[in-house]
């Protein structure tokens, strides 16, 4: 595994200053000798899983015209494939190989709730998925081979793209910058900034993408959450009555009056707060059970797979009091491949979201909270942090609490 992806001198105060969400950046691997986390073949493997979201793109000799298949795939599937000019993007990768999830933890600089998953595409020479931009920001990291990245214009959705291949490709893409990336290279690039990456030779590449929702899901989301909150029994009524100046006049005060009951319902710091702590928490993708003893690393050779057994020994536990016996006897607490837990700060409690679950916690538990919200976290969480937290009733609960949830798992 590697200790950082990130050049010893990559300063993140400067990246965030002059970079994030401004401008693409080149990050030249310097020292870092990147190894891949993961082989061409397991990649295939996990395309032909049910449950695991997976792309076949292919584009012709002219690098015009592209083909999208969507998994789960057959091992006929890439028996068929030609030698080159396709792409294998599989996505959430990190949920299923350790290593791959422990790239997150170079990008804590990041709040750990905005990061989505790590994709990764394997790509034969001239393979691509078209020019094309996304709403989110991408870190890019190159694996084995090479790849030529080209960069072009800020786009928006006035942006002229076709959808004849289902990849939503841009009409008219014209290069700005252009680099050759090498093993350890990070590309980033901001939203909305046209992008297109062809490979030479047999490449990978793995995509640390962040989530970004629209604006319009923000509203339509906090609005339904504040009808789900309401009866039928809450109306309008009458804040001052009095004899009207003309009986068919919508006076200014009775507008007034229904911008505070909307504002009172929609700008609800709480509602805001805990929706988005939910919304950013939800898991895209199922969690791995924690019941079956299957573990999060792969071992396959194209479909043909098999998941070795749990690297944590398998420990029954039916309440709280099994919990901490466990605890107490040598076992750890690890995070499930995928979960998304973070915090908030709620008058003078905090507030800690879960796999899209909102508990509301004690102050006293915030260290519990921080130890658990660790992006990229595979190994044990801090030891001295869960034996202190076993010792009180509401942390030990908690704690409980998400594994019952599937959010952790002991072992």
């Amino acid at each position: 595994m590697l200790d950082s992806v990130l050049p010893e001198d990559f300063d993140a105060h400067v990246f965030l200053r002059d970079y994030w969400q401004k401008k693409p950046l080149l990050i030249r691997a310097g020292s870092v000798s990147f190894l891949d986390l993961i082989e061409p073949e397991e990649l295939a493997g996990l395309a032909c899983e049910e449950g695991v979201e997976s792309r076949l793109v292919q584009v012709n000799e002219a690098l015009d015209t592209w083909t999208l298949r969507q998994g789960p795939f057959t091992e006929e599937d890439f028996l068929s494939l030609p030698e080159s000019h396709y792409s294998l993007l599989v996505q959430a990768v990190d949920q299923w190989v350790d290593d791959v999830a422990a790239l997150l933890s170079d990008f804590a600089f990041i709040p750990s709730w905005r990061i989505d998953d790590v994709m990764i595409s394997y790509a034969t020479d001239q393979g691509n998925v078209g020019p094309h931009f996304d709403y989110y920001d991408v870190f890019l990291i190159q694996g084995m081979g090479q790849k030529r990245w080209q960069i072009g214009d800020l786009c928006n959705s006035m942006t002229e793209r076709s959808d004849n291949s289902g990849l939503r490709l841009l009409k008219n893409f014209v290069a700005r910058e252009e680099w050759i990336v090498n093993p350890g290279d990070i590309l980033y690039v901001p939203p909305g900034f046209a992008h297109y990456g062809v490979a030479i030779g047999n490449s990978m590449t793995y995509s640390v993408g962040f989530r970004a929702p629209a604006v319009a899901d923000i509203l339509s989301g906090v609005l339904d959450d504040a009808l789900d909150g309401l009866t039928e029994d809450q109306r309008y009524t009458d804040v001052c009555a009095r004899l009207p100046v003309h009986p068919g006049e919508i006076t200014a005060d009775v507008v007034q009056h229904l911008q505070d009951v909307i504002r009172a319902q929609m700008l609800d710091p709480q509602r805001i707060r805990q929706w988005f702590g939910r919304t950013m928490t939800t898991p895209k993708y199922p969690l791995q059970d924690h019941e079956t003893g299957e573990d999060s690393h792969v071992h396959n050779e194209d479909c043909d797979h098999d998941h070795d057994a749990d690297d944590h020994e398998h420990i029954v536990i039916n309440n709280a009091t099994d919990l901490k016996v466990a605890i107490s006897k040598g076992a750890g607490v690890y995070k499930v491949p995928g979960a998304r837990i973070a915090y908030a700060m709620a008058d003078g409690n905090v507030e800690c979201y879960a796999d899209g679950e909102c508990h509301v916690c004690d102050l006293r538990l915030l260290t519990l909270l921080q130890a658990l919200a660790t992006s990229g976290k595979v190994d044990e969480i801090d030891r001295a942090v869960i034996e202190a937290a076993i010792e009180d009733a509401e942390a030990l609960a908690l704690i409980m609490t998400l594994y019952e949830g599937g959010s952790l798992v002991i072992g």
